[in-house]
């Protein structure tokens, strides 16, 4: 008996269906894969967009973390607080306020361009003040909040109002001159005239193109436009119609100049402002988060009260110093320049057009600038008295400083360029002569950049810190302290800007000499004349510091925090994040 062996399949010859089967299978696990690695990538990237469009963190104050859709919502609280007053403002244009209108325009265009990073500043500082209020004593009460909302969601009263103005003072009056009680008895008879014909049916317009003398609002057949409450010009006008209907004429009003009949063209009583409801309501802003906004903008405001009566006293430490100031560069590029003075005598003294002039009065004028010459090229001389002679009356009483001269971008006439190109430090020009007259012309003094202008004088002051006056007097370019030897006066914390106010208080002796000071403006080197650590310091110089000081403190006060902001929604310089916290004084 034989038996057949069990066929045997040879692993290198599969059936072609195994194969197909198994290249399919393969096919398909490649697209699967692939499908998920895309799915995982839109994934990603959907998530990556989401994420930087409203999760994103844009700043962080003390632990206090703000994404991108907080920055949205403050931004669109701001955006539609601007957009609703300039869409009244538009409305509001066609008459003669319309200049400060178009000015008002600009600043609210200008506001929205720069809206990312006031809402992000918004944010911080509001987050700010909340974490230090308690320190401070200070708060916002609900009702505080509520009557703010009111006010900013509610349009005033306005009237749009047209005008015949009689001035007391014919309009060839000379400068200067006062009302007479007569010249008041006309204006009112002319007015009240005026008022006779209208309410008789005559034409307002053509009245006011015919007998108005205010040239603002006559070629506009005496339209002022809209007006409201506290108007820095039409605010008394605003106040004698008020009560009035359309339609209605009031007046005469005695003003400080004569007497204006008004019309009352139309009326917009006091009501809800509609746009700034729907702007808010289309920007998705909840009720919450406009109460945020407001309370935050509250809260500054009882900062700057903190800052007026707690920080700020009428009796400080005070400095009394002198400067020189050194202008920088233009535009940062180091230029070579001339310090120069001049006297100038000009044949027809104080006229604007000296062509006029005989040969006789320009061969006197030569004459006298000859003689000023002789004395002015002394070693000795004193260009402060020799300039009293100077028929220049804006640098006269400045030893005839013209400051630093650029040959490049100087707009001097080509006679006196030409006559300065010969000319070395310390020489003194023969009389030049320009369509302005003869010049005696000084080279005090050059430099190449600002920075080689304070080290030298720095240098000298060092050695001869005595010859500070000197040095202000012919080199500083601050013109209105150069002539008194740079003396500023007396200032307290918070009057100067902080690199210079920091420079200052920490001089200690009389005489001391600072450092320079490199600043936008210029740089600026002080000295110390006296000292008081308590001094009273007057009204005005007072309310100064507590309006132009308040965010100088302010500044100061955040760099005591954790604060850190996103630069690309900073709308300054981010405050360092590595800046050790602090605490306000108790109020």
């Amino acid at each position: 008996m034989s038996f057949r062996n069990r066929p045997v399949f040879d692993r290198k010859h599969h059936p072609r269906w195994q194969d197909e089967l198994r290249s399919q299978q393969l096919i398909v696990a490649c697209f699967a894969v692939a499908i998920a690695l895309a799915l995982g990538i839109f994934g990603a990237t959907v998530w990556s967009s989401y994420y930087d469009a409203h999760l994103r963190q844009v700043a962080e104050v003390d632990g206090t973390a703000f994404n991108r859709d907080a920055l949205g919502t403050r931004a669109g609280i701001m955006a539609s607080e601007l957009s609703a007053t300039g869409t009244e403002l538009q409305a509001q244009l066609g008459g003669a306020r319309d200049d400060v209108i178009k000015q008002q325009l600009d600043v609210i265009n200008g506001q929205l361009q720069t809206l990312s990073g006031d809402a992000s500043n918004s944010l911080v500082l509001g987050a700010f003040l909340e974490h230090q209020a308690p320190l401070a004593g200070l708060g916002v009460s609900d009702n505080e909040i509520n009557a703010e909302i009111a006010r900013r969601e509610t349009r005033p009263l306005r009237l749009k109002l047209s005008a015949i103005t009689i001035n007391v003072l014919p309009a060839d009056a000379q400068a200067g001159a006062k009302p007479t009680d007569a010249g008041w008895t006309v204006a009112e008879k002319q007015a009240n005239a005026i008022m006779a014909q209208l309410r008789s049916g005559s034409d307002f317009a053509q009245l006011a193109k015919d007998k108005s003398s205010d040239v603002a609002t006559k070629d506009k057949s005496g339209l002022i436009g809209w007006v409201g409450q506290g108007d820095a010009v039409y605010g008394p006008l605003f106040d004698a119609a008020k009560n009035a209907k359309s339609g209605d004429l009031v007046g005469p009003v005695k003003g400080s100049l004569g007497y204006t009949v008004l019309h009352v063209d139309e009326r917009k009583a006091a009501g809800p402002d509609k746009v700034l409801t729907r702007l808010l309501d289309t920007s998705g802003v909840s009720a919450q988060e406009y109460r945020d906004f407001i309370r935050d903008d509250l809260l500054r405001a009882k900062f700057q009260g903190y800052f007026a009566n707690t920080v700020i006293k009428p009796d400080q430490p005070q400095r009394k110093i002198a400067q020189i100031l050194i202008a920088p560069d233009a535009q940062g590029v180091p230029v070579p320049k001339l310090h120069l003075r001049h006297i100038l005598v000009q044949p027809l003294p104080g006229a604007a057009d000296q062509t006029k002039a005989t040969p006789a009065q320009w061969a006197a004028a030569l004459a006298k600038a000859t003689r000023i010459r002789v004395e002015a090229a002394k070693p000795d001389a004193n260009w402060y008295e020799l300039a009293k002679q100077s028929d220049d009356s804006s640098n006269k009483g400045r030893a005839g400083d013209l400051g630093m001269y650029d040959p490049a971008s100087s707009t001097f006439v080509k006679e006196f360029k030409d006559a300065v190109r010969t000319l070395r430090v310390g020489d003194v020009s023969q009389p030049v002569r320009t369509s302005f007259g003869y010049h005696i012309i000084k080279v005090v003094g050059e430099r190449i950049t600002a920075q080689d202008e304070a080290d030298k004088l720095i240098t000298e002051l060092r050695g001869h810190p005595d010859e500070f006056a000197a040095l202000a007097r012919d080199n500083s370019e601050d013109t209105g302290t150069a002539v008194n030897g740079g003396e500023v006066g007396w200032v307290a914390h918070y009057e100067l800007p902080a690199a210079q106010d920091a420079a200052v208080f920490a001089l200690k002796t009389p005489g001391q000499v600072s450092d320079p000071v490199a600043t936008q403006t210029g740089t600026y080197i002080y000295r110390l004349l006296d000292t008081s650590e308590s001094m009273k310091i007057s009204d005005s110089r007072l309310q100064q510091i507590k309006t132009t000081g308040f965010q100088r403190w302010l500044d100061e006060q955040k760099t005591k925090s954790q604060i850190w902001v996103d630069p690309e929604f900073a709308g300054t310089p981010a405050s360092d994040s590595s800046t050790t916290s602090g605490t306000f004084p108790q109020g």
